[in-house]
């Protein structure tokens, strides 16, 4: 696992947390902001992808269309290079996350 992956994926959720805010209307995750300057990206994905139920934020993105959930961490861990950090059981979370919630996952792809 190398720094450099980690600290992009560290820094395209931070990325994600600004797109967020830029929605109409704004939606400030700031609980997941905190979680991300407090744990660091790879650590916050494992603890959100470790609970039974998607996070108040993903839902929160999911009420304001399926769409939105291509800025949340279930669709940002399932794209290439970020989903080689990650288990195939926190890989399976996230896509059955976002189809269950109408969201088409990112293709998987293979090249890497």
């Amino acid at each position: 696992m190398s720094q450099e992956l980690l600290d992009s994926l560290h820094a395209t959720l931070l990325e994600i947390y600004d797109k967020g805010t830029q929605l109409k209307p704004p939606y400030y995750a700031a609980d997941f902001l905190q979680m991300v300057h407090r744990l660091g990206g790879k650590e916050t994905a494992d603890r959100l992808l470790a609970t039974g139920n998607p996070s108040s934020g993903f839902t929160s993105l999911f009420m304001r269309g399926p769409k939105c959930l291509e800025i949340s961490l279930e669709y940002v861990v399932l794209r290439h290079p970020w989903r080689s950090l990650f288990e195939p059981e926190q890989l399976a979370i996230a896509r059955k996350r976002l189809l269950d919630h109408n969201c088409q996952p990112p293709a998987e792809d293979t090249s890497a």
